[in-house]
């Protein structure tokens, strides 16, 4: 997949908007199909050129949630609902599809990769930081994201029981 860089992707769509076609544009600038084009438009045409070059967003579980069950809700197309959440890869919310499917809410948590980080030992002599008060919006997400991440464990942990009692091995 080519990198086209924020000047290409502005100079393709003013093409675009002053009347030559999609297909027409993808030639003059050597691009191999006309679906990235599309892409660029469609979110151009739902958030201007913020929306076309926002980058590098990170999503919380939540968010995720609500992006997908919104797409199914309201029978939205990948590139329809990557434009109205201003998401700028619509395999993004594929993946999140295919994770929300297999497993539920809790597949929609960032898992950390890599490895650990090497951290310093903490002094016995600093004083422990008060931690931030959250609001109260703030700990009733906390608490439902806590409530889910305990049910979808009570679920699978009760479809492995159902399981072994049919295998015999309980």
């Amino acid at each position: 997949m080519t990198k086209y860089s924020n000047e290409f992707k502005v100079k393709a769509i003013k093409m675009v908007l002053k009347g030559d076609s999609i297909s027409h544009v993808a030639k003059i600038l050597n691009m191999p199909n006309t679906a990235s084009l599309r892409r660029w438009i469609f979110h151009y045409e739902n958030g201007g050129i913020s929306q076309l070059l926002h980058k590098n967003r990170k999503y919380t579980p939540i968010f995720k949630q609500k992006v997908i069950e919104y797409k199914w809700l309201h029978h939205l197309s990948l590139n329809q609902t990557a434009a109205k959440f201003s998401i700028p890869n619509t395999g993004t919310i594929s993946t999140w599809e295919k994770l929300y499917s297999s497993y539920g809410f809790s597949g929609l948590v960032s898992k950390k990769r890599g490895r650990p980080s090497m951290k310093k030992s903490k002094s016995k002599n600093k004083v422990n930081k008060p931690k931030k008060e959250l609001s109260y919006v703030e700990q009733l997400e906390q608490e439902v994201y806590q409530l889910r991440m305990e049910n979808d464990l009570l679920k699978k942990w009760h479809a492995l029981m159902k399981q072994w009692e049919k295998e015999g091995k309980h």
